[in-house]
């Protein structure tokens, strides 16, 4: 979304925006994607292709993920950063680069630098202008704008009218961590507008990962058949409850925090009345 806004803001809005993902693409198809070829080049080069530096001329050429680039090729890279101009695979033929280059990596840029994965002479051509994007669980603000954008964007495509959020599903989207960021949220909104047929989105129409701290304050609420009356019953019901938490509700993770087996996991889970629906 940045990247987008940043060709759009630009001087060159009207060229080409190319976006190029290092991370989805096996490294030997990286150097071709990127460069181009000419017929014949290598196995399987059918027809000439132009490739990415090429098709973002007069425009902006996005790299996400660039730290997944091979280090030779973020050597050879640099060299078109530098000169200005490029050679597509299998011809001697020079190329002038024109475009405007974006890149971003989801890596802590010390550690791609320290492990090598990133290289530094590419990186300090790179930091012209560095931007950090917060991760979404330390920008909550945004939430509410987000998930309202987003539950506009799917009523339309379900030709339905924009649903309105109760508040118990508005704090449920804020108190969550958020580990996939925005395309978890997105994803999020376009569940609850699955379920929620009509009326407002509340909390039960979230997925179940936003909705477990509810569920799990419902259940210290509610010890359900009262064995936990006991301190060492009580003591291991709330060891329960706070593994299950900080695993998002993944029984499987919980047991291994908790040192037992899954089967054991679920004994005492149906022992101290512990449902996650």
């Amino acid at each position: 979304m940045v990247a987008n806004q940043i060709h759009r803001l630009s001087q060159r809005p009207s060229g080409p925006l190319v976006k190029l993902n290092c991370a989805a693409f096996p490294q030997n198809m990286i150097e071709s994607e990127l460069f181009g070829y000419v017929k014949g080049a290598f196995t399987g080069a059918l027809n000439d292709f132009p490739g990415m530096i090429q098709e973002a001329a007069g425009g902006t050429l996005f790299l996400d993920e660039i730290a997944e680039m091979p280090p030779d090729l973020q050597a050879r890279f640099l060299r078109v950063l530098q000169e200005r101009e490029f050679r597509p695979l299998g011809t001697t033929r020079t190329i002038k680069a024109d475009f405007r280059l974006v890149a971003a990596t989801n890596r802590p840029v010390p550690a791609a630098l320290a492990s090598g994965a990133l290289r530094q002479d590419l990186y300090y051509r790179l930091k012209t202008f560095q931007i950090e994007i917060p991760p979404l669980r330390e920008r909550p603000e945004d939430i509410p704008s987000l998930s309202l954008l987003f539950a506009r964007r799917f009523a339309a495509q379900l030709n339905r009218a924009e649903p309105q959020f109760a508040p118990d599903a508005f704090q449920a989207l804020i108190d969550y961590n958020w580990p996939g960021n925005v395309r978890e949220l997105q994803n999020a909104i376009e569940h609850s507008l699955v379920l929620c047929d009509s009326g407002p989105v509340t909390l039960k129409h979230l997925p179940r990962e936003l909705r477990l701290p509810a569920i799990l304050q419902e259940a210290v609420a509610h010890p359900g058949n009262g064995e936990g009356s006991l301190k060492l019953d009580a003591r291991e019901r709330q060891a329960i409850l706070e593994a299950l938490a900080q695993c998002h509700g993944n029984k499987k993770k919980a047991a291994a925090v908790l040192g037992i087996h899954r089967p054991t996991l679920y004994s005492k889970m149906k022992r101290y009345g512990i449902e996650l629906k």
